[in-house]
């Protein structure tokens, strides 16, 4: 019995040892442990420390210009909201689809109305010289 007992009070000191050993890390590591600082990005600024004479600086405004946008008309706010608008729900078909699959009676399709032309005048002018000379931008009989 006393070996049980040798081996049990072996055990015993290996494992206060190792406890011993684990608060003397422990202890180390939070004295030696650095303040980890963390320094801002650099921000990358290509303009930064650029100098130019005034008269430069004014050339420049007179070629670029000054750029003021109209208020947005309806028919863009309309179009903006459209094409950024979430859809709604899909499936297979709208609700009752077989009813509206039934055909109607008569019913002519409905138009779609002229698109407006929002082409510039220059514009304008130019399609109706490529109209004379070429035939149209997707004629290509008279090209050679």
């Amino acid at each position: 019995m006393s070996d049980g007992h040798d081996r049990a009070v072996e055990i015993g000191k290996k494992i206060a040892d190792l406890q011993r050993q684990i608060n003397e890390l422990k202890a180390k590591l939070s004295a030696e442990k650095p303040a980890f600082v963390r320094k801002p990005m650099p921000r990358f600024d290509p303009t930064e420390g650029m100098r130019m004479p005034p008269s430069a600086a004014q050339a420049m405004a007179r070629v670029v210009g000054d750029v003021k946008r109209e208020p947005m008309s309806a028919d863009e706010v309309r179009s903006s909201w459209a094409r950024s608008r979430i859809s709604g729900p899909s499936g297979f078909g709208p609700p009752k689809w077989e009813e509206q699959k039934k055909p109607q009676a008569a019913q002519k399709p409905a138009q779609p109305p002229e698109p407006k032309d929002t082409r510039s005048p220059q514009t304008r002018m130019f399609d109706a010289m490529v109209d004379y000379w070429a035939g149209g931008p997707n004629d290509t009989n008279k090209l050679r």
